[in-house]
């Protein structure tokens, strides 16, 4: 292992207030109109609040990045609104989306992104500091991810989440400069990709002793599953039940892609009661 977490980011780990949080991509735009109290947003605020129990990390996605203004919330009122309202509920910890395009992203840009996600605490009209960085499309490539995250993690003033997502099975050693690991994220039952499987996916997946960090994420939850069963409410609360009965730090599963959080079986509010029922 070459690195190792900060004592700060163990601390906000193994104080988490439920075993197993919802690690949620909002790649939604804030509003439906323009100044609209970022309505698209409100389904978030209403099941975080609702259920305080449970830890949400959002990551907060203008634009493949932080945008292209490069300034704070890339310039945009309904941005602003939106994340001072998640900045607001005491249960939720933001994070910016930035992309490494698997480890090919020029280390100047991606670090000018975490900077501008930084800056966004400056904004003196309202709260929208960003918390963390997730990094898309993570690569086994030790020394780029390293680099980028000790950047990340000296560029804020406070201590961050930082969050790596493989989509597969990661190495030990990543577990020790990322936060939370996203070691599975494919569909349900999709032809030509990884399924999800329940007991055999955490298992494959996500390395003994590392299961509080790591993280499920599962899309086009519909249909049916890999053992015939009907992709609803209830498939979600056995699949909960299997993941915080394994210790798995976080979950999250859609209906489709991650610009819908209101359709059924599994909307966002379902996510988190599923986790309450498990």
């Amino acid at each position: 292992m070459r690195s190792f977490i900060t004592c700060s980011a163990l601390v906000s780990l193994i104080t988490s207030v439920s075993a197993t949080g919802v690690l949620l991509p909002l790649y939604v735009y804030p509003s439906a109109e323009w100044k609209d109290n970022a309505a698209n947003w409100k389904p978030v605020f209403e099941a975080a609040k609702a259920h305080p129990d449970i830890d949400w990390t959002v990551v907060v996605n203008p634009n493949n990045g932080p945008g292209l203004s490069g300034k704070p919330a890339d310039d945009d009122e309904n941005f602003v609104s939106g994340v001072s309202q998640l900045n607001a509920i005491a249960n939720v910890n933001n994070v910016g989306y930035v992309r490494t395009n698997y480890a090919k992203a020029p280390m100047d840009e991606l670090k000018a992104n975490i900077t501008n996600y930084a800056n966004w605490a400056s904004y003196s009209a309202a709260d929208i500091s960003i918390h963390g960085i997730f990094f898309d499309e993570s690569e086994a490539d030790f020394d780029y991810l390293n680099e980028a995250i000790t950047f990340a993690r000296a560029a804020f003033d406070t201590s961050i989440t930082t969050v790596c997502n493989f989509g597969v099975k990661a190495a030990e050693e990543y577990y020790g400069i990322c936060d939370i690991v996203i070691a599975f994220e494919s569909c349900l039952n999709c032809y030509g990709l990884p399924q999800y499987e329940g007991k055999s996916t955490l298992n494959t997946n996500i390395p003994t002793g590392y299961e509080s960090q790591g993280a499920v994420i599962v899309n086009q939850f519909n249909g049916e599953d890999f053992e015939g069963n009907t992709a609803d409410a209830s498939l979600l609360t056995n699949y909960a039940e299997t993941i915080v009965g394994h210790g798995i730090g976080w979950y999250y599963f859609c209906p489709a892609d991650y610009d819908d959080i209101t359709s059924g079986p599994v909307t966002v509010l379902q996510n988190a009661k599923s986790l309450v029922s498990a």
